[in-house]
């Protein structure tokens, strides 16, 4: 090995003052070299959550279907009762039952609205912090090994399994094993960089949403146009930053051609961050299109 590989590598030697778990921190690793079979772990608890929480989508959906359609049958219904003239009796008997409900529908409205704006929010953002705190977004179909030069790092080997946004579930000859921050790994380039910063951007804007209503929903006047496209543009950002973070299966340990065989399927960090993406959306035809009558 000649002096310009050495320093385009820089290694800890054995001999280093500073301990092995913190020069494995510092990135100190040699080529690929080895692979090794392991099945990528998945959480069937995790996966248990995951079904609920699209359960309670769905309701969610079925909520915000059931606002707009009952807000259109009941503005056409008034339509109608204001078309029949006005010197008629009928029109006067036929108008009294609607002021009489009118607050009631109202009431409903704001409930059903708010719960899936509010509740929506939450349950997206929770999905979206979970998917950049888990080590298991993409789960490697084989381990990738990676081991340093044994006359500069004395044998030090890394083992990875699983691959997450912040955190990367790996083992190693050292005592650094487990679900540790991806800054001790190699090789992150712009794919894996990118999804990263999106994960932290998509949490940001999405839970951004409830904070913003709030404040708008104390402004009278509530909901104007200009206040509905803040919203919808806020959720909007937060959905597509976080469809952005499955940039991370566009990295190098997903390339095959990076290491033979290797290749990486979704795991519960990347379904649930699809999922939180799927309530951003929602919440934004939410804030666009639900009525949010002044209660």
């Amino acid at each position: 090995m000649n002096s310009s590989d050495v320093n385009e590598r820089p290694f800890i030697s054995p001999g280093s003052d500073v301990e092995e778990p913190a020069a494995i921190a510092m990135g100190t690793y040699g080529p690929v070299l080895s692979q090794s079979y392991s099945g990528g772990s998945r959480s069937s608890s995790g996966m248990i959550w995951l079904l609920l929480l699209w359960f309670v989508l769905i309701l969610l959906v079925v909520g915000l279907v059931y606002v707009l359609v009952e807000c259109r049958c009941r503005n056409q219904n008034q339509k109608l009762q204001q078309d029949v003239p006005e010197t008629h009796d009928v029109a006067v008997a036929v108008a009294e039952p609607v002021v009489a409900v009118e607050p009631k529908h109202r009431k409903i409205d704001n409930l059903i609205g708010f719960t899936i704006l509010y509740v929506g929010s939450f349950i997206g953002l929770g999905l979206s912090i979970f998917s950049i705190s888990t080590c298991e977004f993409a789960s490697l179909a084989s381990s990738v090994t990676l081991d340093a030069d044994a006359s500069l790092a004395d044998g030090l080997s890394l083992s990875i399994h699983n691959l997450g946004l912040l955190k990367v579930d790996l083992t190693s000859n050292f005592s650094l094993s487990g679900c540790v921050n991806t800054d001790n790994l190699p090789f992150l380039d712009t794919p894996y960089n990118f999804a990263k910063a999106s994960a932290i951007m998509g949490a940001m804007f999405g839970g951004m949403g409830p904070l913003v209503s709030m404040y708008l929903l104390m402004k009278p006047g509530f909901p104007t146009v200009k206040a509905r496209y803040m919203l919808v543009t806020i959720y909007s950002l937060g959905a597509v930053f976080q469809l952005a973070t499955l940039s991370l299966f566009g990295s190098l340990y997903c390339k095959s051609w990076f290491m033979s065989g290797s290749s990486c399927s979704l795991s519960i960090g990347a379904v649930a961050s699809v999922s939180a993406a799927l309530y951003w959306v929602l919440e934004a035809i939410a804030a666009a299109c639900l009525p949010f009558n002044n209660a």
